[in-house]
């Protein structure tokens, strides 16, 4: 398996739409726990596999289907993601060279850097998603923690003016009034004008 450090690697991230996405999750233990929960919460479907489990997995049913078991392959066959944690570094390898073959996305919690993905650290407003992972550097979750809890408190001051905007571009049907309209109000002048309770007002100015 062709391996780089992860400091040579600049994220490309997907945002997932977590009801059509399931999740396969080889180990047992807490590793596959807070894997397991972190994409069941999200609303994947999960199935964990292992011969045995941790019993933190008894408070995280939703979404969540257990098989006690030894891996195969034909249990990640149709999967979307699968999470390698398993305690047996021979085994993981194994499958990561199946996820390979099968052109799976997938990851280590063990050694991140055999996979071909990580998860970053996801906060959310009301209406507004985000997602923070270190880059150049190296892994760093708590660093990614501590950044994402900043930038999220900042982003809580435009909570309301997404909601505004998303509600005006929907209400649009015409294509390129929409386009106009928009690239308008998603300025820096606009948002001023906003904040004063002006947004009709300057709305009606421009564009009648």
């Amino acid at each position: 398996m062709n391996e780089r450090p992860f400091e040579n690697y600049s994220s490309a991230f997907l945002a997932l739409l977590p009801s059509k996405i399931k999740v396969v999750v080889i180990g047992g233990g807490r590793a596959a726990y807070i894997k397991s929960r972190t994409f069941a919460l999200k609303g994947c479907r999960v199935c964990v596999l292992s011969p045995e489990f941790i019993g933190e997995f008894d408070g995280i049913k939703d979404n969540i289907d257990m098989i006690k078991g030894k891996y195969q392959r034909k249990y990640i066959e149709d999967a979307h993601i699968v999470v390698i944690a398993t305690g047996d570094k021979k085994l993981n390898g194994v499958i990561g060279r199946h996820c390979s073959q099968l052109c799976k996305i997938y990851l280590d919690a063990s050694e991140p850097q055999r996979g071909n993905c990580i998860v970053p650290c996801q906060r959310n407003t009301e209406n507004i998603s985000l997602g923070i992972n270190t880059r150049n550097v190296g892994i760093s979750p708590i660093t990614s923690v501590f950044i994402a809890e900043k930038a999220v408190g900042y982003l809580r001051n435009y909570d309301d003016f997404v909601k505004f905007t998303s509600k005006m571009r929907n209400s649009i049907e015409n294509e390129d009034i929409r386009k106009k309209i928009m690239r308008f109000v998603c300025t820096e002048d606009f948002y001023f004008f906003y904040k004063e309770g002006k947004s009709s007002e300057i709305i009606k100015m421009f564009f009648g």
